[in-house]
């Protein structure tokens, strides 16, 4: 018989099976993949949703865990999310809305994204702005205690003090633990005049957290309020011993001090305020006003004059022109006074300003204001 003059090579049975194997595992591979990132976008909206779902229900671990797996399933996301986080920690307001709104872009529903971002607008003064989107996240998890105390910080930068109060409310109703929220009720209190509701308010936020600097200050504003100087003093320590770098502490207890009749305790305080913060003008302004008092002209001239060279509001240059003025008067320099009082009247020339135009009269008939 005759032989094929070519060998033929034989592949082991096993062999020929493992790579249809591999062929399979490489196609399974390749669809999983193709699913994967179909499927990932859907994913992470539904983790989102249900997040949503259980920071609603007060479940907030299952809530964060949700919304960390939503992020897994979405880099752009994630991305959008922390760098929208971390600039607001910057206080880079400006970028972390940028990154907020891609956020938001990505998933509208993702409510952190709108509490990032109302937050950079709270700093950034966008008032509007800022309760838009706190009211959205709170629309998304109606207990988000953040975003009612937010809003209502919001409020209180805009003397809507009832409704700052309103949202404070709600927020002590949800978490009845959060020592701000009953801190900013009591400050928004203190500027109704309700001095017996802010003590007891700033008072819980001290059970909550002994050593909250703040709720001391509220306490102290409060007492002022009710003359109780003495008292309202004792919380202004308070806030020295906790925070000594706090300028306002230094620079309200001086008004207390001021009340008084401490002029020397005053001027001391105002001047701390000063060194921890050169730029604050009422600092300046308050010192100018206890030097003309205890008859140091010198200086209060010259801290007006600080006081005017950082100034650029019109109201407040307008006040300063005419103390100093009226301390020109004391000095017994009626030219130099003439010449202040009437830059005040310039500036604001309103009724409310008729205190200067007695002093600019007075002047010009070289009579003293006292």
């Amino acid at each position: 018989m005759k032989q094929d003059s070519e060998s033929k090579i034989l592949i082991p049975y096993w062999l020929i099976m493992v790579g249809k194997n591999v062929v399979v595992l490489v196609i399974i591979l390749a669809i999983l993949l193709y699913l994967t990132n179909i499927l990932t976008v859907p994913l992470s909206r539904a983790l989102v949703q249900l997040g949503n779902a259980e920071f609603s229900a007060g479940n907030d671990v299952f809530g964060i865990v949700s919304y960390n797996l939503a992020q897994l399933f979405n880099g752009d996301l994630k991305e959008a999310v922390d760098h929208c986080s971390a600039l607001n920690t910057q206080k880079q307001y400006e970028l972390a809305i940028s990154f907020c709104n891609k956020a938001v872009e990505i998933d509208h529903n993702f409510a952190a994204a709108y509490s990032y971002r109302g937050y950079a607008y709270l700093n950034l003064n966008k008032y509007d702005l800022a309760i838009a989107d706190f009211t959205r996240d709170i629309e998304i998890i109606p207990i988000a205690t953040r975003s009612y105390i937010n809003r209502g910080t919001v409020y209180m930068k805009q003397n809507k003090y009832d409704l700052a109060i309103s949202d404070f409310t709600k927020s002590i109703g949800i978490n009845p633990k959060e020592p701000q929220a009953y801190l900013n009720r009591g400050l928004s209190f203190v500027q109704q005049g309700e001095s017996d509701l802010a003590i007891s308010d700033c008072n819980k936020a001290i059970e909550l957290d002994e050593k909250y600097w703040n709720a001391y200050f509220c306490l102290g504003l409060a007492f002022s309020g009710q003359e109780k100087y003495d008292l309202a003093i004792t919380n202004f320590d308070k806030v020295i011993e906790l925070s000594p770098g706090i300028q306002i502490a230094y620079f309200t207890r001086g008004l207390v001090y001021n009340k008084q009749g401490k002029k020397d305790l005053a001027i001391a305080d105002y001047t701390k305020a000063i060194e921890i913060d050169p730029n604050y003008i009422e600092s300046y302004i308050e010192r100018g006003n206890a030097y003309a008092d205890t008859k140091e002209f010198s200086q209060a001239i010259a801290d007006y004059q600080k006081a005017l060279a950082i100034t650029n509001d019109s109201k407040t240059d307008s006040y300063i022109y005419c103390v100093q003025g009226i301390t020109f008067t004391k000095m017994g320099d009626f030219e130099s006074a003439i010449t202040s009082l009437a830059k005040g009247i310039k500036i604001d020339y309103t009724s409310e300003n008729d205190w200067c135009k007695s002093a600019l009269d007075n002047a010009r008939q070289g009579i003293p204001t006292p």
